[in-house]
């Protein structure tokens, strides 16, 4: 193995005066090495300054350490902490995060990312992003390529994921917004490719029915996760004259317009509009009035998806691999709790 400044593994070798095997495999972390000769191969690799070449490193072990994370965007606040928690995670295994974004099918298909994940440039794929091209899955499974799926799942294809219980997350978002006594409750969706955006609506509509109550005429809003839609919607009621008691949003971007629109129009919250948001952004509970949400598990997202993957990768998988996580509501200062 040539390293960077033209060490190798006789010169270490050499100066352990060990074997070229022994110190091949202090290199590969091989568990079958005594601990003393461990010792001087790694105080000769310092004391030679020794910078392995990554594709000498490749070859030889077969992985190249590198985890690519498939995301939508670099804009939203739940990706940046899921993405923390996984780079926190896979840093301490060693390894390293390569970073992709892609919104859907059609902009993963034309990306170079696939094809050169396909090729095995990285150890596994961590996926965030709406792709539902099942092709896609079939021919990384056919390739052994390891991949988890974040946030969403693929029942029919027997894939592993972990994913947030997004039915549970509007049910008890909508059902805290009941109990605080509102009865006209308005959702204002997420975009609709994404499946938390359905699973969340139908939280919502569940609780409602629950609880003898409909959503009426007007009360459920197409939106995409921003503040420009929250804030639209807000102003579309105004305008009817229809506005609600209270507004469930898809997330807290959409809840951000909704309060901006509020503040705006002079509309007392929570008295006259009580808001509840999704995702728990860093800014929620910065904001006056404290915004009410559901936290999602990012940290345990993170921790639990690249442990997954790694035991792909080591060749421990078990069939139909599926970790489903509970999101957990906030209350603050938008709702009367």
């Amino acid at each position: 193995m040539e390293f960077l400044n033209g060490v190798n593994i006789y010169d270490i070798a050499k100066k352990t005066g060990l074997s070229v095997v022994t110190v091949s495999r202090v290199l590969n972390n091989n568990p079958n090495v005594r601990e003393s000769n461990r010792l001087k191969v790694e105080a000769a690799m310092k004391e030679l300054d020794y910078r392995p070449n990554a594709a000498a490193r490749i070859l030889s072990s077969g992985k190249t350490s590198m985890v690519a994370v498939v995301v939508p965007n670099l804009m939203d606040a739940f990706i940046i902490q899921v993405l923390s928690a996984i780079e926190r995670e896979l840093k301490a295994s060693g390894m390293f995060m390569v970073v992709a974004t892609a919104a859907d099918d059609t902009e993963f298909a034309d990306s170079i990312y696939a094809s050169l994940f396909m090729e095995g440039r990285v150890d596994g794929i961590l996926i965030l992003s709406p792709i539902y091209d099942n092709g896609y899955y079939f021919e990384l499974k056919k390739r052994n390529i390891p991949f988890v799926l974040l946030d969403r799942e693929q029942v029919e294809l027997q894939v592993p994921s972990v994913s947030v219980d997004n039915f549970y997350g509007g049910y008890e978002a909508t059902m805290s917004l009941i109990r605080g006594g509102y009865k006209k409750i308005a959702h204002i969706t997420g975009s609709e490719c994404f499946q938390s955006s359905s699973e969340r609506l139908n939280g919502y509509l569940k609780a409602l029915e629950d609880s003898g109550l409909e959503a009426g005429e007007g009360m459920v809003v197409k939106g995409d996760f921003t503040p420009a839609c929250g804030f639209n919607a807000v102003s579309d009621w105004l305008r009817d004259g229809n506005l609600p008691d209270a507004v469930f949003a898809a997330d807290d971007n959409t809840a951000f317009g909704v309060l901006n629109a509020a503040q705006i129009n002079g509309i007392p919250v929570p008295g006259r509009l009580a808001v509840i948001g999704y995702d728990d952004h860093p800014y929620a509970s910065m904001l006056f009035p404290k915004l009410s949400t559901v936290k999602q598990p990012t940290e345990e997202m993170g921790v639990s998806c690249v442990n997954m993957l790694m035991d792909i990768v080591d060749g421990k998988p078990k069939r139909n691999m599926r970790i489903i996580l509970k999101p957990t509501v906030v209350l603050r200062e938008t709702t009367r709790n």
